[in-house]
């Protein structure tokens, strides 16, 4: 939040370093305009009035992103803060972040951090990520036909979620994904943010 105090550039909703040329900028704000109706779509509309951050360079990252190897991090708290790095500068990857920002504007940051497990936030987030190499064809020849994927149990901090290799942390993405496609739709998702906000544990909510 204390961007609004440093060097940083401002255009609407989106900060950059005031170095970053011109036609990134005008790269990612095309980008988040995608991402943003995808999420719309999505969600039948938006009430998390994102903030972005983009970071061009590497150092600005670390300072304003996250200790997690990604390419784009989703800051909620007191709002939404959206940071992309260079390697986030996609669509999909920004819908991705824009989801998890949709989730807290509708059950609050207590409920996401405190009775949300993390391969839920995830699993959901994926429902707007369309990479391919995150799709249920590499999954099912990463895991022998679906059958030795991770705990998910394991999987419930983002510290858990987040451990290990590269792709390890991959098949926990598509795990998730996986989990989360098998359960979703658009009434089961209404019900369990409507269970979550009338104080059901995660369990509950998520069983009914």
């Amino acid at each position: 939040m204390l961007i609004r105090y440093s060097s940083f550039k401002k255009e609407e909703y989106l900060y950059y370093n005031s170095k970053t040329p011109a036609q990134n900028v005008a790269i990612v704000q095309s980008l988040i305009k995608q991402a943003s109706d995808r999420n719309q779509r999505f969600w039948g509309g938006l009430l998390s009035q994102s903030q972005f951050i983009y970071c061009q360079r590497a150092d600005d990252f670390k300072t304003y992103g996250s200790s997690y190897a990604v390419p784009a991090v989703a800051h909620n708290k007191l709002g939404t803060w959206i940071v992309i790095g260079e390697e986030g500068v996609e669509t999909d990857i920004i819908a991705h972040e824009m989801m998890h920002a949709e989730l807290y504007a509708r059950i609050g940051f207590f409920k996401l951090n405190f009775n949300i497990p993390t391969w839920f936030d995830e699993g959901l987030a994926m429902l707007s990520d369309y990479r391919n190499y995150y799709s249920e064809d590499t999954l099912k020849a990463l895991s022998d036909n679906f059958k030795n994927l991770p705990d998910l149990k394991t999987l419930e901090t983002g510290a858990q979620f987040n451990s290990g290799s590269k792709n390890k942390i991959m098949l926990n993405y598509m795990t998730a994904a996986h989990e989360i496609r098998k359960w979703y739709t658009k009434e089961k998702l209404e019900r369990f943010i409507k269970a979550i906000n009338e104080g059901k544990s995660f369990e509950e909510a998520y069983s009914q």
